[in-house]
């Protein structure tokens, strides 16, 4: 059923696989670090035991891959919306990749430089899965992404096939805080299986808000060990985890949230991961993440909100925020776990508990007010007043203008904005064929646009906490302005050159 090709030059986490009609048996192109065997290939954690592989049959999984059944091959996405597969169709031959820049790179295909919408259409993930916009046009046709869901192989094509997804009972915060914690015992021994080629471990995340620090008291018992903690947050107010992690027990890396600034070329794999960009801010902290199992909150915000303001099963976000991992965890070697979303789609049964009468000793006044991250973290014997007192954001603003007098505002480093106004430089023609007027390739003058833009944030920031107007107003939060708007191109254009086949 599959044929293997290591890549050895790749990403070590990165896989595509060529699905031919004509053909019962799928190539699979792959990074030094992908589990494979003769059913089935990933690069997962899942809440069952490795050696079975069945990650193909659960909603608690982390990662990708492939499993076959029969005549027909499920691949696999994460269950969540911090990850994705991407899949395209050329002829006869169908191309599935975890790495957009992978599946491009494969299928010798480009995204036209003079499009303006990828930002919009790229971040319409928060909608929810219902309304996020599922195609990316390219040279040689339209890229698929499918975000939580699975993808179905066989003779007749691929086919959208849903994840399975168990009803719970989550009629009591312990029955729910019961179901996390045994499937992070079960992810736990997935990750930690000695059938593993390449063993992994356990590394959590932690600030001083609510969903990091639950989930790290979640991961306590379960063998956590270690934590990243970045020691600032937008502003500059200190936002590290490092009094919880002394609570807790935890060895604690202290990693600068501009230490990124530092390494060349830093941006490309956050931006290629068709994102904002915002969680740069990881590459700092690139020696503790590979071979790791990397534990984060993201989702928390929402999903364990006193009042959830979206209560479908569509896993509708504040923020894409934890999406820029996409390619470059596949880089460094780790794998993306964001707790939270386990079980969301029953998200009405997890906003009745935050708003239960038991759970009223953990309601806090205030708009900053997570009652079931809270119980979890002082259940965990962590004082209230060490975490979850103001609402912080440490990943980076990636729109916010580029400031040439401060540095440390750009998003962009010198060598990677020197980079990037070659090539809008070298891609003037595409403009012109396009009918449309070619930017000005001017860091100053983009600067000045930007400042202009942010002062129309400031405003939105002030209306967006007025009630129902979020949900309106959050899907014109920090748009591109500007040279800012053609950063995916140029990003992806560079990323595919990791990928050179063998």
């Amino acid at each position: 059923m599959f044929q293997f090709i290591q890549q050895d030059q790749w990403p070590p986490l990165a896989w595509l696989a060529k699905c031919e009609k004509s053909n019962p048996n799928i190539t699979v192109f792959h990074g030094p670090r992908v589990e494979v065997c003769d059913e089935w290939f990933c690069e997962a954690v899942w809440d069952g035991e490795f050696q079975n592989g069945n990650f193909d049959q659960t909603d608690i999984v982390a990662g990708s891959g492939g499993r076959a059944r029969g005549v027909t091959v499920i691949f696999v996405s994460a269950g969540n919306t911090v990850d994705r597969l991407q899949s395209i169709e050329i002829n006869a031959t169908t191309w599935v990749s975890n790495s957009l820049a992978c599946l491009t790179a494969g299928a010798n295909a480009s995204v036209p430089p003079a499009e303006k919408g990828y930002y919009v259409a790229a971040n319409s993930v928060i909608q929810g899965l219902d309304r996020y916009q599922r195609t990316l046009s390219t040279s040689v046709g339209d890229v698929q992404l499918t975000y939580f869901d699975n993808l179905c192989w066989n003779q007749n094509g691929l086919q959208v096939e849903p994840k399975p997804c168990p009803h719970r009972d989550f009629s009591s915060f312990e029955r729910y805080r019961a179901f996390l914690q045994t499937h992070l015992n079960a992810v736990v021994a997935n990750l930690s299986s000695i059938e593993r080629r390449h063993p992994l471990r356990m590394m959590g995340t932690l600030s001083s808000g609510y969903d990091s620090t639950a989930v790290s008291a979640l991961a306590k018992p379960e063998g956590l060990r270690e934590v990243i903690t970045f020691d600032r947050a937008r502003g500059g107010d200190n936002d590290s985890g490092e009094a919880t992690a002394k609570i807790l027990d935890l060895q604690v890396h202290r990693m600068g949230r501009e230490a990124w600034r530092e390494m060349e070329f830093a941006e490309v794999p956050f931006i290629a991961s068709y994102s904002s960009g915002e969680d740069i801010i990881f590459k700092g902290a690139e020696p503790r993440l590979r071979g790791c199992v990397l534990l984060t909150g993201y989702y928390g915000g929402l999903i364990w909100a006193a009042a959830a303001p979206d209560l479908s099963d569509q896993l509708v976000r504040h923020d894409s925020s934890g999406l820029a991992l996409t390619e470059y965890r596949l880089w460094e070697g780790f794998i993306h776990c964001a707790v939270p979303f386990w079980g969301a789609k029953q998200i009405r049964d997890i906003d009745a508990i935050s708003k239960s009468e038991a759970m009223k000793p953990w309601n806090v006044p205030g708009r900053y007010n997570r009652p079931i991250a809270r119980r979890i973290g002082e259940e965990a014997g962590i004082p209230r007043h060490v975490f979850g007192i103001r609402k912080r954001a440490a990943t980076v603003n990636p729109f916010a203008g580029w400031d040439l007098m401060h540095e440390s505002r750009n998003l962009l480093t010198p060598s990677s904005l020197k980079d990037y106004l070659s090539w809008i430089s070298e891609n003037r023609s595409t403009w012109l064929r396009y009918g449309r007027v070619p930017p000005i390739p001017s860091a100053k003058l983009n600067y000045y646009i930007n400042m202009l833009h942010m002062r129309r944030i400031d405003a939105i920031n002030s209306l967006s906490r007025l009630p129902l107007l979020w949900k309106v107003l959050k899907y014109q939060h920090y748009q591109p302005q500007y040279l800012n708007h053609y950063l995916f191109p140029w990003a992806l254009d560079r990323a595919m050159r990791r990928y050179i086949f063998q």
